[in-house]
């Protein structure tokens, strides 16, 4: 396997090197691309002192979708076959990685495969050699590895979503075209889904604390009107999957509100974020 890696940043901090370290020199290139807004990153291309490493700022905030688009491009124009797909703020723990290629390497019929996902857990959690592979209809995509040939018969991530639900788009559209969604339940990835809190909330009269991964009111804007947007261009797939798409959006803006602190904004930015849907306002968030 050719194997390029694409991460993503915005507003880096010193952990996302770290990260960065966990799987890079088992690819044969990586693409650092820098969506933090002008020059107020701390990381540049003095960061990485490796050849194989090409970082890339023009200090505007494009999104996941285009960034995506961008590196598979550059991959593909360099002859890759699989692109690695990284947030910032996930990384491979000790012999995971090398157990996730060798799990990829014996899987028999990878050209039928547009992704390949390992698990995730917020805390590091031991991988195991023993493969156990279940097909899905849709995963995240940090982590992932992007079959590139597929990648040109599926078409580009659809830069409409900007972030949240991008994975989830190109998923759908991929098994459309009948490409499998493969994820390795024995491959973990350290990976964070949000901002985790301990908080009491109204739906427990404020007696329990638990852990919750919280968002932003600016990102249940996008899973907000994202989510909308999915249900309708795929109202003809399995109801099923599509209400398993919905329930985890709206699980995501309900668990913001009750244990965030942020709950009036949150409302706001929903109430745009719908209207936003319905005068087809798409792309990145326009106050």
């Amino acid at each position: 396997m050719k194997t390029a890696a694409v991460v993503i940043l915005y507003h880096p901090t010193q952990q996302t090197l770290q990260n960065i370290n966990s799987y890079h020199t088992a690819v044969d290139k990586l693409f650092v691309l820098d969506n933090t807004e002008g020059s107020a990153s701390i990381i540049n291309q003095s960061s990485f002192n490796n050849p194989t490493i090409h970082y890339s700022s023009d200090g505007i905030n494009k999104g996941i979708a285009e960034r995506l688009n961008e590196a598979a491009q550059q991959a593909i124009n360099e002859g890759f076959e699989w692109l690695l797909l990284m947030d910032q703020d996930s990384s491979f723990e000790g012999n995971t990685f090398d157990l996730y290629i060798d799990s990829i390497t014996n899987y028999q019929d990878k050209k039928q495969v547009a992704l390949f996902g390992p698990n995730f857990s917020r805390q590091y959690k031991e991988s195991i050699a023993e493969t156990n592979l279940v097909k899905v209809p849709a995963m995240i995509t940090s982590g992932s590895f992007l079959n590139l040939a597929a990648y040109q018969q599926i078409g580009p991530f659809d830069e409409a979503l900007f972030i949240d639900g991008v994975d989830t788009e190109y998923c759908l559209r991929a098994q459309n075209c009948g490409y499998d969604i493969i994820k390795f339940l024995n491959i973990f990835l350290k990976h964070e889904l949000g901002e985790a809190v301990k908080r009491a909330s109204i739906k427990t009269l404020y007696m329990v604390k638990k852990v919750k991964d919280i968002h932003s009111p600016i990102r249940c804007y996008y899973i907000y009107r994202n989510n909308l947007y999915l249900q309708t261009k795929y109202k003809h797939l399995d109801k099923m999957v599509m209400k398993d798409i919905n329930g985890c959006a709206i699980t995501n803006i309900k668990k913001s509100i009750f244990y965030g602190t942020e709950s009036r904004q949150i409302f706001k930015y929903l109430i745009k974020a719908h209207r936003d849907f319905k005068q087809n306002k798409m792309g990145k968030y326009q106050p």
